[in-house]
């Protein structure tokens, strides 16, 4: 086939899956609108449209003539007739498409149907902290994510099938294989802080009027754009990109404690800046898209805890809380007692308000959980039982009620199987990152007046956020730092950051 005519194969092959991504991003509306603003009489009507939805997606994107473009286009890759980017969004999208024609229409159209249902059942559940209203839901979903799994096939575990679909390249052994020595590290690190001077704990009561103004400044400090992003409330803190054009974030707020919602919003602040960036005019192929949820994860804990909890910013987050408000006074400690109420080590419930050094063990107790459930070795009317019993042994404390237990995350019933690993991989990416940028930008804290935050921001555009996915999370971190991922830069920055604040010797 002549160049020109692979030329304009290519283009219509990119617009074709560029009309698919118009349709998917029309669930990502409906999906926040049902998270955020939706009455709950209209679950089951929402999640028939989104069931509907979906099964048109999956149609366009397993149809014969997208996969017969993909195939020539394949060939031509192997002739040297497209660019090196171009072979990249050929050969990975072929390798999605693979996996999505594998998975019948009927089960994708229930999974969207069954989870869209079952968020408001979770929510209610959570409420009146009582499992067993969820039980039904979540017995559902994870027969049709196993079914998934079994149908995409992976010669290992059935998790692996799942876990793929987040972080490429990654099996559940490699997980085990970072997870396991990690766990071993923080278990003896948090007793080590254990002896030492702990800091005072901080809470700061505040109206949730007034917590929106401060999460909306915040935001805006930090650089999430609202020309192109919302922020609003929901039960669980999430991000959501129809286009790098329209990024929409949401917050938790609880009128007790203040920097709760403060931190989720850095938190999904950093996961918007990177989804703001990509590039528009790939919207559609991988391109376009992130790396993979770790590398996702990676920017949301980097803005949350490397830059939100570090000293530097404790001093400008100090002088924003004070200086924000006409109708309202905040009473904040001194700075160095305030610097280090942010960074209280304390083994706790609630992931999502976990610190630093613990939060990688919420993390590996629900990836152990999941994995079972969906390898068949756990049934899922025994998860509150098995849950108080790991968070007793990785944690050390007692589980009152299933909402602040079992209960407390909204992943299961989205269906979001194999999502969680991410979390973990994210921290490490992101010391990993950030300790390379301070190697290239030794004067990032040299200004506390939010101009360090455009100096990162430009740091992490060149070496993460435009490559899209064209690159593997392994080789953009190998990238961006000299080496391939690891811990160790996570257990160096935790050990120098916490003997310090607690000061051990």
């Amino acid at each position: 086939m002549a160049k020109q005519n692979i030329g304009s194969l290519y283009r219509k092959f990119v617009a074709q899956l560029r009309e698919i991504a118009l349709l998917a991003s029309a669930n990502n509306i409906a999906e926040y609108d049902m998270e955020v603003f939706m009455p709950p009489a209209g679950a089951d009507h929402r999640s028939d449209v989104m069931a509907l939805i979906a099964g048109i997606v999956h149609t366009k994107r397993t149809s014969a003539a997208l996969w017969r473009r993909g195939e020539k286009l394949l060939a031509a890759v192997e002739n040297g007739l497209l660019s090196e980017t171009e072979a990249i969004i050929v050969r990975r999208t072929m390798k999605d498409l693979e996996r999505e024609r594998k998975l019948p229409k009927r089960l994708v159209e229930e999974l969207v149907k069954t989870t869209g249902a079952a968020h408001h059942v979770w929510i209610e559940a959570r409420e009146k902290s009582d499992f067993s209203l969820f039980l039904p839901s979540l017995q559902r979903i994870v027969e049709l994510k196993i079914e998934e799994a079994e149908a995409v096939g992976c010669g290992g575990s059935p998790y692996d099938a799942l876990l793929g679909q987040y972080e490429p390249g990654m099996t559940a052994e490699m997980v085990e294989a970072v997870l396991s020595p990690l766990c071993d590290f923080l278990k003896v690190f948090v007793r080590r802080l254990g002896t030492g001077n702990a800091p005072k704990e901080l809470k700061i009561r505040l109206t949730a009027k007034h917590q929106a103004r401060i999460s909306k400044d915040l935001a805006k400090l930090i650089g999430f754009d609202f020309r192109a992003g919302r922020l609003d409330a929901s039960a669980h803190p999430f991000t959501s990109k129809m286009h790098p054009g329209d990024v929409r974030i949401t917050t938790r707020y609880d009128e007790s404690d203040l920097l709760s919602s403060i931190y989720s919003t850095i938190h999904e602040t950093g996961h918007a800046l990177y989804d703001h960036a990509l590039p528009s005019d790939q919207f559609g192929n991988c391109a376009g898209e992130a790396a993979s949820y770790g590398i996702h994860e990676s920017q949301s804990r980097l803005w949350e805890n490397l830059i939100g909890r570090s000293r530097e910013f404790s001093r400008l987050l100090a002088a924003f809380m004070t200086g924000s408000g006409e109708d309202y006074e905040l009473c904040l400690p001194d700075e160095d007692s305030f610097y280090r109420a942010l960074n209280v080590v304390k083994p706790s419930l609630i992931r999502t308000e976990s610190d630093e050094v613990t939060y990688n063990l919420h993390v590996a107790l629900r990836f152990e959980i999941e994995r079972g459930l969906i390898e068949g070795r756990i049934a899922a009317k025994d998860l509150p039982e098995i849950w108080n019993a790991k968070i007793r042994e990785y944690l050390g404390v007692e589980v009152p009620s299933d909402s602040v237990g079992v209960l407390q995350d909204v992943h299961w019933s989205a269906g979001l199987f194999g999502y969680f690993p991410s979390y973990a991989l994210g921290n490490l990416y992101s010391a990993q990152l950030l300790e390379a940028a301070v190697r290239e930008l030794p004067d990032l804290w040299l200004r506390a007046n939010g101009e360090q935050f455009t100096w990162l921001r430009l740091w992490l555009y060149d070496k993460v956020w435009r490559h899209g996915g064209l690159l593997m999370p392994v080789e953009i971190v190998t990238q961006a730092t000299g080496a391939p991922p690891s811990a160790d830069a996570f257990q160096r920055y935790l050990e120098r950051k916490f003997i310090e604040i607690y000061q051990l010797k």
